[in-house]
């Protein structure tokens, strides 16, 4: 780290985590690096203990809880076993969509709260609530890992996102740039839209910034690389990359090693959760658990050893403004019952399938469209109208298939017409197929997005 790094690290990062009034990171990250080489057994205990800490506080400030833990005999005040749990029905993204008030803890005030939503992995729009101080402690969480990616408070980090609800109004008054500097020293790249000139222009920022990590879904930093090697611009270096949002496939590990020089993590990352499990460098492929943050259990009950794929179940351990409590949130991946080489204690899983989207190719341009960032704009923030998929046939036309929501009125979808019309500079026309069910792909992916054209159409 540079002596100016070090200075940001050791004084003025505190001192505006002290006039923010939040918590000093510096602290929480030092008692994340001792509990990460615990056993698995003091681990398991740490995990037992802030269970029944969630579940408790859960029954008595959440109606939804209440009614749910009585409906089954649960007393959180007899836990005292991870078995327990399968006493309690999963909760659903339904149960999120039509008992949001009564999952909210009613011992948090409006102002010690904000409202997030997701399309999530399967395409529907699902509110949900944090309390402030969780998303505080989430960054903890996520600061562990960038950590093992090498970098540390003080260091540069750029974010390649195409997520554009996360990027409004970053750094865009002269207080918020100064304490970008003095403290977060990130940069932030919008990668939703993507054509030459603005390939070209992220390559010229980063290339002036040089971040030590770059944070980034791993689909826009595919074509952002292929525009590097096509273009022979080889110099430059970013070391550490930790993909998050999207499925990391091989090729693309291989190709950010090759044009960036970097060392790949892949994260496993939720809207709802936070930073839940990451590659710690030592095996491609397994992700060490947050598990002091995040408690993830099978749907279904399977033998660790026989390495079969299966629905998780989450838990979160910090979110106590709306608890998430056997989250079914429709990931798949395997439970590991093997040590890492790393040392560290903390349970290991593997990702066997998961979100992904593709990029659609605007014909007002033939820029990149990524599919992330439009569903955003189309579930996360728009009505509830059902779950979606949109398939782009031709350069000015897609097929949205849509399965209509309970709520489901035809006037919902002016939104749809708007966010496209928008989007595309009202150069594409798409068609509604209203269908009973949207089928996962043979990997078991579901992908928001499918472009069927070439660029060159």
């Amino acid at each position: 780290m540079s002596i100016y790094g070090h200075l940001i690290k050791s004084i003025s990062y505190p001192l505006i985590a002290k006039v923010d009034g939040v918590i000093d990171l510096r602290k929480e990250l030092d008692v994340l690096k001792r509990n990460e080489y615990k056993s698995k057994e003091q681990i398991r205990a740490i995990q037992l203990e802030k269970l029944k800490h969630i579940l408790t506080h859960a029954y008595e400030n959440c109606d939804f809880y209440r009614q749910r833990f009585d409906s089954v005999n649960f007393s959180p005040a007899e836990f005292s076993s991870f078995e327990q749990l399968n006493k309690i029905p999963p909760l659903t993204k339904t149960d999120l969509q039509t008992n949001l008030s009564t999952l909210i803890a009613s011992n948090y005030p409006e102002n010690q709260i904000h409202k997030d939503a997701t399309g999530g992995s399967t395409g529907n729009h699902t509110p949900f609530y944090r309390d402030n101080l969780s998303l505080q402690i989430k960054r903890g969480y996520e600061f562990r890992f960038n950590n093992w990616a090498g970098w540390d408070i003080g260091e540069k980090i750029a974010f390649y996102w195409p997520a554009i609800q996360d990027l409004a109004g970053r750094h865009k008054s002269w207080k918020e740039r100064l304490r970008n500097q003095l403290s977060d020293r990130s940069l932030v790249l919008f990668s939703g839209n993507q054509n030459e000139q603005i390939l070209e222009q992220h390559y010229k920022q980063l290339t002036s910034f040089k971040p030590t990590l770059m944070r980034t879904f791993p689909n826009p930093l595919a074509n952002f690389a292929k525009f590097l090697k096509e273009t022979g611009k080889t110099n430059i270096h970013i070391p550490s990359i930790i993909s998050v949002g999207e499925p990391l496939l091989d090729s693309q590990r291989v190709l950010f090693e090759e044009v960036l020089g970097s060392k790949v993590y892949n994260c496993y990352v939720s809207r709802e959760c936070g930073n839940m499990a990451c590659e710690c460098g030592s095996n491609p492929g397994d992700l060490h658990v947050n598990a002091e943050m995040i408690y993830i259990e099978p749907l279904d009950s399977v033998d660790a050893q026989s390495q079969q794929p299966v629905k998780f179940l989450l838990t979160d351990l910090t979110n106590h403004g709306m608890p998430f409590i056997r989250y079914q949130i429709e990931d798949l991946g395997i439970f590991l019952d093997h040590d890492c080489g790393c040392g560290r204690g903390l349970p290991l899983i593997r990702m066997e399938a998961g979100r992904a989207s593709d990029f659609l190719i605007s014909p007002f341009d033939k820029s990149r469209v990524s599919g992330c960032s439009l569903l955003h704009h189309l579930i996360a923030e728009g009505p509830n109208v059902g779950q979606i998929q949109l398939i782009q046939d031709k350069l000015d036309h897609l097929t949205i298939k849509l399965v209509k929501g309970e709520n489901f009125d035809d006037r919902l979808l002016d939104h749809f017409n708007n966010v496209l019309n928008n989007v595309f500079k009202n150069k594409m026309h798409y068609t509604i197929d209203y269908v009973s069910e949207i089928e996962r792909e043979k990997s078991n992916k579901y992908f928001f997005t499918k472009c069927l054209i070439s660029k060159d159409e």
